[in-house]
């Protein structure tokens, strides 16, 4: 009767006292309502675990996840600075916010006790940023609410918003960085940082080194992108490839090359010229066959060094030039554009294993198929780790003069760069190393091919 009563005397009149004194009886009741009330929840990484109530730094939350439950439908969720590491992607509902980077010495809400990732030397010291992690098999959030200062790394999605998926909320002052949105069978994911939608809003952020099938950085529909810096994204593939005989091959996108992401197995170079073969050593221009057990889609087929090149000379050029053995449009890349594409890997934090310098043999290599091998870092330990890449080189091994050598230990892939007469150079992985190896051996020897898409 209180409410009804007040509520009338509201609503009735329109102007000076009466007005005045009925819209405070009114906000007082929506301010002690509780389905109007507004929650703060504290998280911390230091904290033990999720079992404090969160009301306070002292018993904060330990994950942002917790932390958002606890919030309900119209809370602040406050996050010291700190690696959040998630196991499976949390929602933001309407009406909570999620603010990041409040330091360590932070006793209250205060926002002068608090840092936004600011400068790229920031975005991955958790002692100054709210960093919260996926293992990339999953999307960090949806935000239907607010996400407010915080870096946003290692997400996945086989649909829209590797990073995030923005619908009808705001991301503001974050870091979206190493997020995918891949769809490996057709392609059509979207938005490796962030998807925006529903008058979604991404706002004063940085989008940075996240690939997707369709819009790499940020992708969306009915939504607004404010004042954000989008730079060095990537598609994660540039189209498919089919050779003389039909063969279809898929690729990815390194850097400014497209790679084929399968190994040739083509019997015809583009002019519909076959290629001799044989199941022995010869001196002659030839390919080999592993056996009949081997996948020929995934380890394709074996050639020596004078089928790979088609009568073309030797360089170390980039690009190359040298179409031999590939299909139209495409070229037997150079020593050098191996170099360059290792370079451009070794760039990418998240490929370097445990940010070790030219470790990114496991970004470049298949789940499948390796040698184990108990050292951290190295090709065959944990392999289902391997290939962030998408690049999935796999063990093939080589052909000699009378079998095949190294197979389940060694991925090696014929160069168009000469080292002397009877030798040239390949580069290869191996089952016990970190790094990309360059050698040299005699050009009768068969080995993988991979193919670079020519420069449009």
């Amino acid at each position: 009767m209180y409410i009804a009563m007040n509520r009338h005397i509201f609503l009735a009149k329109l102007s000076g006292y009466w007005l005045c004194a009925g819209f405070f009886t009114l906000l007082t009741l929506f301010v002690l309502s509780p389905a109007f009330a507004q929650t703060n929840v504290f998280v911390s990484a230091s904290a033990t675990d999720d079992s404090g109530d969160g009301s306070s730094w002292a018993t904060a939350k330990k994950t942002i996840a917790a932390g958002v439950a606890a919030a309900g439908t119209n809370g602040t969720v406050f996050v010291k600075a700190g690696l959040y590491n998630t196991t499976a992607e949390f929602i933001i509902p309407a009406g909570v916010t999620v603010k990041g980077g409040y330091l360590s010495s932070s006793t209250d809400t205060d926002t002068s006790l608090r840092n936004l990732p600011g400068v790229n030397s920031h975005w991955q010291n958790s002692s100054w940023c709210t960093i919260i992690s996926g293992a990339g098999n999953h999307r960090i959030a949806t935000v239907n609410g607010t996400i407010d200062g915080c870096v946003v790394r290692y997400g996945f999605t086989t649909t829209t918003g590797g990073g995030l998926l923005i619908d009808g909320g705001t991301a503001r002052h974050c870091v979206l960085m190493w997020n995918d949105a891949i769809h490996s069978d057709d392609g059509t994911a979207e938005g490796g940082g962030a998807y925006v939608k529903n008058n979604g809003m991404l706002l004063n952020c940085v989008v940075t080194e996240c690939r997707g099938d369709n819009g790499a950085g940020v992708s969306g529909e009915d939504g607004s992108l404010i004042n954000n810096t989008i730079t060095r994204n990537w598609p994660s593939q540039c189209g498919t490839v089919t050779d003389y005989d039909g063969n279809v091959y898929h690729t990815v996108q390194i850097g400014s090359q497209c790679w084929m992401k399968e190994n040739l197995r083509t019997t015809h170079y583009a002019d519909g010229t076959a290629i001799p073969t044989t199941s022995s050593y010869s001196q002659t221009v030839a390919y080999y066959y592993q056996n009949s057990s081997v996948d020929l889609v995934a380890y394709g087929l074996y050639y020596n060094w004078p089928a790979v090149m088609h009568g073309s000379a030797s360089t170390n050029a980039t690009p190359s030039g040298v179409q031999g053995v590939c299909p139209d449009g495409w070229h037997v890349p150079s020593s050098n554009e191996f170099d360059v594409m290792n370079s451009f890997v070794n760039s990418i934090y998240r490929y370097r294993c445990n940010n070790g310098d030219g470790a990114t043999a496991k970004a470049i290599c298949s789940k499948t198929g390796w040698n184990s091998n108990s050292t951290t870092c190295y090709v065959g330990n944990n392999p289902s780790t391997n290939n962030a890449t998408g690049f999935t080189a796999m063990p093939t091994g080589y052909r000699g003069n009378s079998s095949y050598s190294n197979t389940g230990g060694t991925s090696y892939f014929w160069t168009t760069t000469e080292y002397n007469d009877t030798q040239s150079y390949f580069k290869y992985y191996t089952y016990s190393n970190s790094n990309m190896q360059s050698s040299y051996g005699t050009i009768q020897y068969s080995r993988s091919v991979r193919c670079v898409k020519d420069a449009e």
